[in-house]
């Protein structure tokens, strides 16, 4: 595993594409850089008239045009989040977690954003999940940027590993994934992100009308937030605005807390329960650092369980 990740990093640190690629995802690039730049300053990543989803073919999927829909009643997502860049510690985690994936039989990865700041570290942290294993093929990955990532670098890191054959869906565009009796919607960005001026923002309408609509559907009902529900049990964090009123049955957050959220199972009850996979970092953090982490979210018809993993 490390020595994938170290050439995954320098295929993605320094290797060009193939012209053919860079022909189809130039273009890509560019029309959706275009056609959001009236939202910036930042972006309304959460917004309802984003371009549609751009998405290769991917076995047992389909691309809509704001979503992805899986075949059959089941669906198994690998869930990480909080990377804070590619530090060669943070990689090698990644590459560990992937592997307790693979072995769980994950149908993608969704990340939930903070997976890094830059264009390279995007490339390095969303290249390892992504990567293809000798005995799996590439694991598609849905990326959700945060407060930490900005459009123009999240974007740019999804083309050249596309161009490189992964596949890494822009979590901005794909607002939905059905399977079965199981709706699963999307809220990437922050409240306020890092970056004021290219980051990836929400604003409390937008939610409001994610949760509506959500809470509408039928069968199990699931929210995939970048940020963090307000959590009054330490203290206050995360954001009110977050917290749904309709009802919902569960809400797979970015992290308050470095570790992960308990074994936990649910259905079609609107509870909202919270889960949360935690932070994938492997460097120091205060007040105390814990072992990178993430989980498995596993949806049965209109039943659904969460496992944590924890990188040792």
């Amino acid at each position: 595993m490390t020595r994938l990740w170290l050439l995954l990093l320098a295929a993605c640190g320094s290797a060009k594409p193939p012209a053919g690629a860079a022909e189809r995802v130039g273009p890509a690039l560019a029309a959706a850089l275009a056609a959001a730049d009236h939202a910036r300053e930042p972006w309304r990543c959460s917004a309802a008239d984003l371009p549609a989803l751009e998405a290769p073919a991917m076995a047992g999927w389909t691309v809509t045009e704001h979503g992805l829909v899986h075949a059959g009643d089941d669906l198994v997502l690998g869930v990480i989040a909080d990377a804070g860049g590619d530090a060669p510690k943070t990689l090698a985690a990644l590459g560990r977690l992937r592997e307790r994936m693979d072995v769980a039989k994950v149908d993608a990865i969704v990340a939930l954003g903070g997976m890094g700041a830059s264009e390279h570290e995007l490339e390095a942290t969303l290249g390892v999940l992504a990567a293809a294993h000798s005995n799996t093929p590439p694991m598609p990955v849905i990326a959700l940027p945060g407060d930490l990532e900005t459009v123009t670098a999240e974007t740019a890191a999804i083309a050249a590993l596309r161009a490189h054959g992964a596949i890494v869906i822009d979590g901005r565009l794909a607002h939905s994934i059905d399977a079965g009796s199981a709706s699963l919607a999307t809220v990437p960005g922050a409240a306020v992100p890092v970056d004021a001026k290219d980051g990836c923002a929400w604003t409390a309408a937008d939610v409001a009308r994610i949760y509506a609509e959500l809470s509408a559907k039928p069968g199990l009902r699931v929210a995939l937030v970048a940020g963090a529900p307000r959590d009054d049990h330490d203290g206050p964090a995360g954001e009110l605005a977050l917290v749904p009123d309709p009802a919902i049955d569960v809400i797979v957050h970015g992290p308050i807390r470095p570790e992960p959220s308990p074994e936990a199972h649910g259905g079609r009850d609107g509870a909202r329960l919270r889960i949360s996979p935690g932070t994938s970092d492997a460097t120091p953090r205060l007040p105390e650092t814990k072992p990178p982490a993430a989980g498995i979210l596993a949806i049965r018809g209109e039943a659904w369980t969460w496992s944590p993993l924890v990188a040792r």
